[in-house]
């Protein structure tokens, strides 16, 4: 059931209700072509950060044009917000893996809004930008290729890997999941 309205309200209190949709990545191209994973062990690349299959592209398009179309219902006369969003939209954070990314794209697209990659939103299995290695690309090597990105975005929440854990597909370092997993998304929350 949809709330009368998406935009900001106020509590008697004087507090801010916000509304966050959360949106899953669209379908992956590695789920959709198992030999991928193969080729792309043979090609070096990271097994565990696929992009998007035609199918994924399509629910990304898709995503865009039913976010686009429940703003502008629940928008009093299809007002912008104050800071640069379009109704209501006022801020599109995405984990740094590419999948996620690009079904993120069309909305940022449809309100004009810079996607933010939010480390804190990342999944255990490749633990981004450590000290010890970089898993991921980072933000500005994503930008060559995905200009509504905000390439100095600073994420609030850095996964950490857990000592003596790995990728069991990478054998990278990794956080422990699902634990330390469950703790950091409380923390964000």
């Amino acid at each position: 059931v949809m709330a009368p309205s998406l935009l900001p309200q106020e509590t008697t209190d004087g507090d801010v209700i916000s509304r966050i949709f959360l949106v899953r990545h669209g379908d992956r191209f590695d789920y959709a072509n198992p030999s991928w994973v193969d080729s792309a062990k043979k090609s070096g690349c990271l097994v565990t950060d696929p992009p998007l299959s035609a199918l994924g592209h399509r629910q990304a398009s898709e995503t865009a044009a039913y976010l686009q179309k429940i703003i502008k219902e629940n928008t009093p006369n299809n007002e912008d917000n104050e800071e640069g969003g379009s109704g209501g939209i006022h801020k599109i954070l995405v984990s740094p893996y590419l999948r996620v990314i690009q079904t993120a794209t069309p909305t940022a697209h449809a309100f004009g809004i810079p996607l933010s990659i939010e480390n804190g939103l990342s999944e255990a299995h490749a633990t981004p930008d450590t000290s010890e290695q970089q898993v991921l690309p980072t933000p500005h090597q994503r930008f060559a290729y995905f200009p509504m990105l905000d390439p100095n975005y600073n994420s609030l929440l850095n996964v950490k890997p857990t000592p003596g854990f790995y990728c069991p597909k990478t054998g990278f370092a990794c956080e422990a999941f699902a634990g330390r997993y469950c703790q950091r998304m409380e923390t964000f929350a």
